[in-house]
């Protein structure tokens, strides 16, 4: 697995999930050129969607595009599991993802045998989807190689934790490294990640496909201030709740778009989208009308 992987925004609309936007949405970023998809992550809302959500939502997408898809299947129920890696199977997925079990806090003998069970469930390749801020449990480097070393067959990690060093750690351990943070995908690249799992993919596809490639050629000055710009963009909605705010940016930066599923997640108010769009003129975009 290499390049740029979507984590997708998965858009709702009066309580229901909004599928001509999705079809839009995924057919507009295949043609910007992402290299795949990563479903039913945090900005997919994953957590908060039905199994049927999911089989509709992997539906839309595998119809309106032919790149790599990956998959995230956790699920506080482990049917709902099981029933989420027999889609991905179904729908030609290369990989499929998963957080550790969180709530209670997972000592390491958990975290081994989850993802060990996980490991039986399907012959296609296992990444740990790291996100301590969402989790609150640091899949370090040094518990990977434990578990490397325990022989659960994990072939990656997404980590989200935008510390360098620590991609930089896992990248040593020789699995497949990608990144998870907006703010830090070519630092991430320039240590050894093979490529990121990117919401702000949602909304600036082209930048964050011009910034990998000039990172592979070696233009480094330009692929840094292509990341200056992801990094500023992302700074806008750093302080609102949800991913909502991702939602927004391709509302006023691409075309419109559905919203969270409420009420486990809010729609910014209007007061908030006139901020984030007085600040996305600041930076010198346009925001549609």
């Amino acid at each position: 697995m290499e390049g740029i992987f979507v984590a997708l925004a998965i858009p709702f609309k009066n309580g229901k999930l909004d599928e001509e936007s999705l079809a839009k949405h995924v057919d507009s970023l295949t043609k910007a050129g992402v290299d795949g998809f990563y479903t039913f992550g945090t900005t997919s809302q994953g957590p908060y969607l039905t199994l049927e959500e999911r089989r509709a939502a992997l539906e839309v997408i595998s119809r309106n595009t032919n790149r790599q898809l990956v998959v995230h299947v956790f699920s506080f129920d482990w049917q709902g599991i099981v029933e989420t890696v027999r889609l991905a199977e179904k729908h030609g997925t290369i990989a499929i993802s998963s957080i550790p079990p969180i709530y209670y806090g997972p000592d390491y003998e958990v975290l081994k045998r989850y993802y060990e069970k996980l490991t039986q469930l399907t012959k296609l390749p296992v990444f740990i989807y790291n996100i301590p801020r969402n989790t609150g449990f640091n899949v370090t480097p040094d518990l990977m190689a434990k578990l490397l070393s325990d022989g659960v067959k994990i072939a990656g990690v997404k980590d989200s934790t935008g510390d360098v060093a620590q991609i930089m750690g896992h990248v040593r351990l020789g699995i497949t490294v990608l990144n998870g943070s907006d703010s830090t995908i070519l630092p991430a690249l320039m240590v050894g990640a093979k490529g990121c799992i990117s919401a702000m993919s949602n909304v600036l596809p082209d930048v964050i496909r011009s910034m990998f490639d000039e990172f592979k050629a070696g233009r480094l000055q330009s692929a840094m201030e292509k990341q200056d710009l992801i990094a500023r963009v992302r700074e806008l909605i750093r302080d609102y709740p949800g991913v909502d705010g991702y939602y927004k940016l391709i509302h006023l930066l691409r075309y419109d778009f559905g919203t969270v599923k409420e009420p486990y997640l809010r729609p910014l108010s209007e007061a908030e989208v006139q901020k984030l769009r007085d600040g996305l003129i600041r930076l010198g975009l346009k925001p549609r009308v």
